[in-house]
């Protein structure tokens, strides 16, 4: 072998040597999809902004919907943290008692001392529904991950109380120990009707886009008494750049069909309310752009023993909380008191939905408090001098419509044998040309009589000037929870409620058509006779109307009847006066 080819083939196994030694002795290299907890740690370091640098996770780590690959995490990174067993804690002021349970940090109850229900207790304002989904439960996190949310709603949180300046402050922690960690708080102080809420939930230190929610429904919980007229429970009502907007229950539809609702803007407040009652979430500083969603569920109510469960569709919002918290409202629609906690709180009150009834409607139930507060202390008399009063102001209205429509019939009546003539001439007549001819008599014949035929129709213009006052107090006392146990006298002990014997009612209707009967002058065509009675089933049917009306209302409308035979009997005497002179 030359020596060129040994130079070769000892290169040849020096350098498979050397290859071996090095495969040999070189470091292990770590799988691929292992990470480093100290890389993970730097990678998550927060920038300026507090985000760069933060992987994109909305999810808890290794949950099917999360789209995110699972990390092991170690002890020393992420610590857990969640409680043994379930526990419930009670926070009590002077206004409000409210009991949350450590089971997804939620309110149980809230009662309010200021309002009672039928048998004497701080009146309740949380539905306690049988069968409730996880996610749904006033203080629950919503989340667009719907798989987390439910994951956090249904963990055992820790609970920590402390003190606060004039109150006390309740504290939920959760953690899973690998990355996820949710705290949310509540705060109460003695004579203070908002309460802080704070919600974090953060993702190895990243804050996620969270919302606490409130529901499903709403509404004061009283089994023995309904004081809802016009109202759903748990409608929703919320201000956005200036403006008040209010959604109802919606239509009945089955859950899996309902599809949330979701928006952002500007809000002032927003929540959920019944007819007296409302819990609204208050942003940072009274205004913040906040994200919204709103669910529909139907659950099924609590029922006694032996009833069939109800069923009703109901609503549940949930706010994006600011990372300085918000506050809570939740209590009486109040004017005074909402007024003075600012935001414009008060505007939470429905007074009407068009704007010049609502301008009309406060200023009335203004009056009604002032009344109130200035007179006797009772609602029913104060109810009964502020009709007078109205009565009072709009007397030259009603005076002038219903003397021109007296003044009408009675002129109506006077000729109505020469109008029979005209139509007794015609009677076998059908052509069309005869007939005009007829009509064209008739007419002549008022005009020579003196007698306007549409002076009745004249007459009605006057009184329907007045409808918005009117309606502007039938609102008023739709919605003044003032009234709500406000007693009246004897049988009547709250004035939000029907009359249990149906006095006031029958009352209501007898006076109705006592007027109606003062107001008929006495007539012999067979149409207008017709006519005549039809209106005489008016009384009636405003009476069974009537039966399951507050008492206030009633009240209200049976006075104004009164008040309005008075005015009828003037006015029948006026013009028996004027009839006699012209004859």
């Amino acid at each position: 072998m030359s020596t060129e080819k040994r130079l070769l083939l000892a290169s040849l196994l020096s350098a498979v040597v050397l290859f071996v030694w090095a495969t040999m002795t070189a470091p292990e290299r770590k799988p691929a999809d292992a990470v480093d907890p100290a890389e993970v740690a730097a990678s998550e370091t927060p920038g300026d902004d507090g985000t760069e640098g933060s992987p994109d996770r909305s999810a808890s780590p290794g949950t099917p919907d999360s789209g995110v690959t699972s990390v092991e995490a170690t002890p020393e990174a992420y610590e857990a943290s969640a409680a043994a067993a379930e526990q419930t804690v009670t926070l009590s002021t002077d206004l409000s008692e409210v009991r949350l349970s450590n089971r997804g940090g939620r309110i149980d109850s809230w009662r309010i001392r200021d309002q009672a229900n039928t048998d004497g207790e701080a009146l309740e304002l949380v539905p306690g529904w049988q069968e409730q989904d996880l996610r749904m439960f006033p203080m629950a996190v919503d989340m667009d991950d719907e798989g987390l949310a439910t994951m956090i709603n249904g963990a055992l949180f820790t609970v920590t109380e402390e003190a606060v300046d004039g109150g006390r402050k309740v504290m939920f922690r959760w953690a899973d120990g690998r990355g996820i960690e949710v705290e949310k708080s509540l705060t109460l102080r003695e004579g203070d009707y908002l309460a802080d809420v704070t919600l974090d939930v953060r993702d190895r230190g990243r804050r996620l886009p969270a919302r606490m929610m409130w529901g499903p429904g709403f509404g004061a919980q009283d089994s023995k008494v309904d004081r809802t007229t016009y109202y759903y429970s748990g409608q929703l009502a919320y201000r956005m750049n200036g403006e008040t907007v209010r959604k109802a229950k919606p239509d009945r539809i089955a859950v899996d069909e309902a599809e949330p609702e979701e928006f952002s803007g500007d809000i002032t407040w927003i929540g959920l309310e019944d007819q007296y009652f409302t819990a609204l979430f208050v942003p940072q500083n009274g205004r913040s752009n906040v994200n919204v969603r709103i669910d529909e569920l139907t659950p099924a109510e609590p029922v006694e023993e032996g009833e069939a469960p109800k069923e009703g569709d109901v609503l549940s919002v949930a706010v994006s909380i600011p990372e300085g918290g918000a506050q809570l409202y939740v209590g009486a629609k109040k004017f005074d008191r909402l007024q003075d906690i600012g935001y414009e709180l008060e505007e939470s009150i429905w007074f009407s939905s068009y704007g010049f009834l609502r301008a009309i409607t406060r200023f009335v139930f203004q009056g009604l408090m002032w009344i109130y507060a200035n007179t006797v202390a009772n609602y029913g008399v104060a109810i009964i001098l502020t009709t007078m009063l109205l009565r009072l102001v709009l007397f030259p209205l009603n005076q002038y419509s219903m003397v021109s429509i007296k003044k009408s019939q009675l002129q109506m009546q006077k000729v109505q044998p020469k109008v029979n003539q005209i139509r007794n001439r015609y009677k076998k007549v059908k052509d069309l040309q005869a007939r005009n001819k007829m009509q064209q008599e008739i007419m002549d014949l008022y005009r020579t009589e003196g007698v306007n035929p549409m002076g009745g129709l004249t007459g009605c213009l006057p009184m329907l000037a007045q409808f918005p006052i009117l309606i502007g107090f039938y609102n008023m006392l739709t919605v003044a929870v003032e009234l709500r146990g406000a007693p009246f006298f004897g049988w009547i002990q709250d004035l939000s409620v029907a009359d249990p014997f149906w006095i006031t009612p029958l009352l209501m209707g007898a006076t109705m058509g006592f007027q109606q009967w003062m107001a008929m002058s006495k007539v012999t065509d067979p149409q207008q006779r017709q006519q005549q009675k039809i209106m005489m089933i008016m009384p009636f049917f405003f009476t069974y109307i009537c039966l399951g009306l507050p008492a206030g209302l009633v009240l209200y409308w049976f006075v104004n009847n009164l008040l309005g035979i008075g005015q009828q009997w003037l006015v029948n005497r006026r013009t028996e006066k004027l009839t006699e002179g012209a004859a």
